[in-house]
């Protein structure tokens, strides 16, 4: 085992899984290299790290329309993603494929949701990987979704979440977050069957605490800062 993956491993266990510090020290050691990142690769991991969350949040939201139809006074919810792969809508700027996971889906109060994960999310994103990739959202990271209007329902969305590469074994992880009071708004063309997050601004993280930052525009393209 690499001696650092193997250093990651051990100051996790010393830190407990109450909070995402471990995942951090895994990123600050075996992260991303922001650093050896062309503008091109920085776009598409940024892209796909926006788009992701964006198709998260639309099954998300099939299964909360469900359970509603069910139980509109619900207060937690678990979500296979596998139930919903036949009829999952698609992000114009990055190709990505989910294949499985399960989330937890708490409502707050009536505008307010809090996803997690049961089981990491799987996906495909071939712009930056050959590999399945993971995506993982517990402890501390999660995504917030907030409904306001009442006709016209806006939602807006944070985030915080940790991927791996599983093609990168030593090079492999890294975080995105929203940036605090620069939420994204969740949009969905009934048209199109696009979705994108649009008009909020994010921060990706990887080995030796590097970043980079970007916005995403009014149809959710990646512009980087």
């Amino acid at each position: 085992m690499n001696k650092f993956i193997l250093a990651a491993l051990i100051t996790t266990s010393l830190l407990g899984c109450n909070s995402n510090d471990g995942e951090d020290v895994i990123v600050d050691k075996v992260g991303l290299d922001i650093s050896a990142l062309t503008d091109k690769q920085k776009q598409d991991y940024a892209q796909i790290s926006t788009d992701i969350n964006a198709l998260v949040l639309f099954v998300a939201g099939v299964c909360v329309d469900n359970q509603e139809n069910i139980n509109p006074d619900f207060t937690t919810l678990n979500c296979n993603i596998a139930d919903h792969l036949t009829n999952i809508a698609k992000t114009e700027y990055s190709d990505i494929t989910l294949t499985n996971g399960k989330l937890d889906i708490t409502r707050e109060n009536n505008a307010q949701f809090i996803i997690k994960t049961d089981e990491d999310v799987k996906f495909k994103a071939p712009t930056i990987s050959s590999d399945t990739l993971s995506y993982r959202f517990s402890s501390d990271n999660s995504i917030t979704v907030q409904i306001s209007g009442e006709n016209d329902q806006i939602l807006t969305t944070s985030f915080r979440g940790f991927y791996t590469d599983g093609s990168l074994s030593d090079n492999g992880s890294w975080t995105t977050e929203s940036i605090k009071d620069q939420s994204f708004t969740f949009t969905d063309d009934e048209n199109t069957q696009l979705i994108a997050l649009t008009e909020g601004q994010a921060l990706l993280t990887g080995k030796d605490k590097k970043t980079y930052s970007w916005s995403t525009n009014t149809t959710g393209k990646v512009i980087l800062k």
